[in-house]
């Protein structure tokens, strides 16, 4: 199984939530196990919708020889008006039915259970499930404060800065907005039985 992401903080988030989730009981797999392992980071949404590129041609090999049967799919919509043909839900999804089309690898892939596409970002998701609400209150005012949303239309500056005061995992795996995320995938790592 393989989980494609845009970048390397999408990495670390993904490895501390598999983390919660092993810790959790939610998903069965072993103690020592390395989830880095199972994350391909693709260097962009760009480089993600990106059928040429060179990380696909190396999973297509694996999908042939039967070392991958399961994969998920996950990046930000993005704010529309940055980019008319990729960005935003709807041409985010056109997009991504683009790309599968393209790759024609053969192993199911549908959007349900195959990919999850963030509103906007994953910093705002995150930034919206933060532990402590009133921590969330603070950096809602500094972002007003410092015009952050004029200067850079999203909250990746704002959730940096909180990633680098507070490591993982501040936000709360819990909080029901995890719960979509969070079933994709507990189905990628549930072990398939046969009969």
């Amino acid at each position: 199984m393989v989980i494609i992401v845009e970048g390397k903080d999408d990495r670390n988030f993904f490895v501390a939530l598999l983390n919660d989730l092993k810790n959790n009981n939610e998903i069965d797999v072993q103690d020592n196990i390395n989830f880095d392992n199972y994350i391909e980071v693709m260097g962009g949404k760009s480089k993600l919708l990106d059928s040429n590129h060179t990380k696909y041609k190396k999973l297509k090999l694996k999908i042939d020889n039967d070392n991958i049967q399961k994969i998920l799919f996950i990046f930000d919509c993005d704010f529309k008006e940055d980019d008319k043909n990729c960005n935003g839900m709807e041409n985010s999804e056109k997009c991504f039915d683009n790309l599968i089309k393209k790759l024609n690898w053969n192993i199911k892939i549908d959007k349900s259970n195959n990919l999850h596409i963030f509103d906007k970002n994953l910093d705002y998701f995150l930034i919206e499930t933060i532990n402590d609400k009133e921590c969330y209150n603070d950096f809602d005012n500094l972002i007003k404060c410092l015009e952050v949303e004029s200067i850079k239309p999203n909250k990746k500056p704002i959730a940096n800065l909180y990633r680098d005061l507070y490591p993982y995992p501040k936000f709360d795996f819990k909080d029901d907005k995890f719960q979509p995320l969070k079933q994709k995938l507990k189905n990628l790592f549930k072990k398939e039985t046969n009969g």
